[in-house]
């Protein structure tokens, strides 16, 4: 894709396109073997995180291609099956999943500082090509939600657990502080704007639907700029050769003990009856 931004390509084309995108970079901020042999493969949580970013996001596109059946109970049944002849599986929804859903975007309207910023000036799903400098890999990435006027991007994340404890887990677990970095980079690379504050909108997936506006802290930022670069540097590598794609499949030596809960001395002697 020639270098610049799209407001219109489907999210098909944005994935087709060979440049690298986040998730390849997160992966492989942990491993080339986390990369190149731990393919992403989809879920349940997956697939309705898909729909609501479409219905937060783009309400015209989940209005025309989403399918939702509440009367449907079993992807085994008849009913079923019909509307897959005619309908995208992904995007079709039924029983349990469709109030699932419906709360999800009940929940989010509640969200005052997340429907500000919906409605101010703006554009979603804006994708973004360009070329890093300091590597000359390919980059790409794909913002949720790109306000005219506020300083910082929005991300939509479908989660388990939207409270700060929670969240913060998941922000650590899937590497979101590299997420951040990297389409601040390109965002940058692309348009001159150099910003630096990212938003993520956590939308719990599981009643009672809870849901907040976190803004990634200074310090976390930076850590995410610093892993960012390391990883393209080494995904450079690996596409040149200089490391093996295998790197991170054997893990150093080390020392192993039982958990500390075995070491504790005030358990309680065992009881015979």
């Amino acid at each position: 894709m020639t270098p610049g931004i799209y407001y219109d390509i489907s999210n098909e084309d944005y994935h087709a396109d060979e440049a690298i995108g986040s998730t390849s970079v997160k992966a492989i901020s942990v491993s080339p073997a986390n990369l190149y042999f731990n393919p992403f493969k989809g879920s349940k949580q997956a697939k309705i995180g898909t729909a609501i970013h479409a219905a937060l996001l783009e309400p015209n596109v989940f209005e025309r291609d989403f399918i939702l059946d509440e009367t449907i109970n079993s992807r085994a049944s008849k009913a079923y099956k019909e509307l897959a002849e005619v309908a995208n599986e992904e995007f079709i929804f039924i029983g349990n999943e469709v109030e699932t859903i419906n709360r999800m975007i009940e929940a989010s309207k509640l969200n005052e500082d997340f429907m500000d910023y919906m409605n101010t000036p703006g554009k979603s799903e804006v994708s973004m090509f360009t070329t890093c400098p300091e590597t000359g890999l390919k980059l790409k990435c794909r913002f949720d939600r790109l306000s005219d006027h506020l300083s910082y991007p929005l991300d939509v994340k479908s989660c388990n657990d939207a409270s700060e404890r929670g969240f913060s887990v998941a922000f650590g677990k899937f590497h979101y502080h590299v997420q951040a970095a990297f389409y601040l980079y390109v965002l940058k690379l692309v348009t001159g704007r150099d910003l630096n504050q990212f938003c993520f909108f956590a939308q719990e997936n599981k009643p009672p639907y809870r849901n907040c506006m976190y803004y990634i802290g200074e310090d976390s930022l930076e850590l995410g700029r610093k892993t960012m670069m390391t990883a393209l540097y080494k995904l450079k590598a690996c596409v040149d050769g200089d490391i093996p794609k295998t790197e991170g499949v054997v893990l150093a030596s080390a020392e192993i003990n039982v958990p500390n809960y075995l070491f504790d001395d005030d358990e309680d002697e065992e009881v015979f009856l």
